[in-house]
C-alpha cells in the first residue's frame, strides 16, 4: 500500500542540526503498517501528521499537502544533491522550521525537505539526523520508540548484542548507518540498516549474485520504474538465501529467506530492521547499536 516509502527511503539522503530533550526517559508509541512501517505521531511547527519514522531516510521529509498546514518554513537559499540507493540522482531544496516534537522530544531548528508526492495517509518520514545525539530504542514488542537516558543506558549496555555501526554523513547534511553482515557464509558485506524498508527484506547489490551461486537466468525477475522519473526503470532479481549473520553476533541471524539482487545498487545491500531483534537501541554517538532478540 505504500511502495513509495520504502524506496524513498533509501533515496533521500539530508538534514541536519541538534536535538535537544530532557533528562527523563520518555517513549512515543506507534504502529505498524502491513509492510512493516513505523508510523507515529510528530509534530512540525506544532503541526501533528503521520510520520514514518526511517532510520533510511537521511532527510526528515514532509509532504507538500502536510507542508500547506505549517507556518514559518523558512526556504534556504542552496540545495541538496544525492543520490538514491539505485543510483539515481535527486535535488532537493532544504527549509528551516522552527521545531520538530515525537512526544517530549523536541528538536529545535530542523531542516526539512518538501515532496510533492501521494504516500497516502503519511505525511512525511523521520530521519535519523534528529537523534545524533540521542540514543534511542525501537520496542518492536511494545510498538513505542524510547528515548533514552545516562541511566537507561548503562543498563542496556549491559545487555543485549552490541553491533558497530558506520556512519556515513555528508556535509552534515546526510545521515545513513551501516554495518557488516555475512551472506551464506562467504561474503562479508556492509549493509544499509534501513526501517523504513517494511518488513523483512534484504536487498543486495546484484553484482554478488555470481560469488553466491545465483543464477540470474533462472531467477525471479521484476523491473520496477521510479517515482521520479518512469523512464528509469530497476531491474530485480529475487532469489532464496541460506543466511545472513551479522558479523559482531552470530546470535543475529536469518536463515532462508528470499532476497532481492537489484541492478547498480549503490550499496553492498539494505536490510529491513525488524528481524534484528525485538529492540534495538540506537546510540550513534558510540557508532553501535545494542539488539536484544
Amino acid at each position: 500500500m505504500y511502495p513509495s516509502v520504502s524506496y524513498l527511503s533509501r533515496s533521500l539522503f539530508l538534514c541536519l542540526v541538534i536535538t535537544s530533550s530532557g533528562h527523563a526517559q520518555s517513549f512515543v508509541p506507534f504502529e505498524l503498517t502491513d509492510q512493516g512501517h513505523i508510523m507515529l505521531k510528530a509534530k512540525v511547527n506544532g503541526v501533528e501528521g503521520n510520520f514514518i519514522f526511517d532510520t533510511g531516510a537521511g532527510l526528515t521529509l514532509i509532504t507538500k499537502t502536510f507542508s500547506e498546514k505549517i507556518n514559518k518554513l523558512h526556504k534556504q537559499d542552496g540545495s541538496f544533491t544525492a543520490f538514491r540507493a539505485t543510483g539515481e540522482q535527486l535535488t532537493a531544496d532544504l527549509y528551516d522550521a522552527q521545531t520538530l516534537a515525537l512526544g517530549d522530544f523536541v528538536e529545535q531548528n530542523p531542516v526539512v525537505t518538501i515532496f510533492d508526492i501521494n504516500l497516502g495517509p503519511i505525511d512525511g518520514l523521520i530521519s535519523l539526523m534528529s537523534f545524533k545525539d540521542q540514543p534511542f530504542t525501537i520496542d518492536y514488542t511494545d510498538k513505542k520508540v524510547i528515548f533514552e537516558t545516562k541511566k537507561s543506558m548503562l543498563s542496556i549496555g549491559k545487555s543485549g548484542h552490541h553491533i558497530p555501526l558506520q556512519l556515513a554523513e555528508s556535509r552534515d547534511k546526510a545521515l545513513t548507518v551501516f554495518t557488516y553482515f555475512v551472506v551464506n557464509d562467504k561474503l562479508t558485506l556492509q549493509f544499509s540498516i534501513d526501517s523504513g524498508a517494511g518488513n523483512n527484506i534484504y536487498r543486495i547489490n546484484s553484482k554478488y549474485t555470481s560469488a553466491l551461486g545465483i543464477d540470474t537466468a533462472k531467477a525471479g525477475k521484476v523491473v520496477i520504474p521510479s517515482e521520479f522519473n518512469p523512464n528509469i526503470k530497476s531491474i530485480i532479481y529475487q532469489a532464496n538465501i541460506k543466511s545472513i549473520t551479522a558479523k559482531a553476533s552470530s546470535a543475529v541471524q536469518c536463515r532462508d529467506v528470499k532476497a532481492s539482487f537489484i541492478d547498480g545498487l549503490i550499496y553492498d545491500g539494505i536490510l529491513s530492521l525488524n528481524w534484528i531483534g525485538n529492540k534495538i537501541t540506537f546510540d550513534l554517538k558510540k557508532r553501535e547499536m545494542i539488539v536484544i532478540r
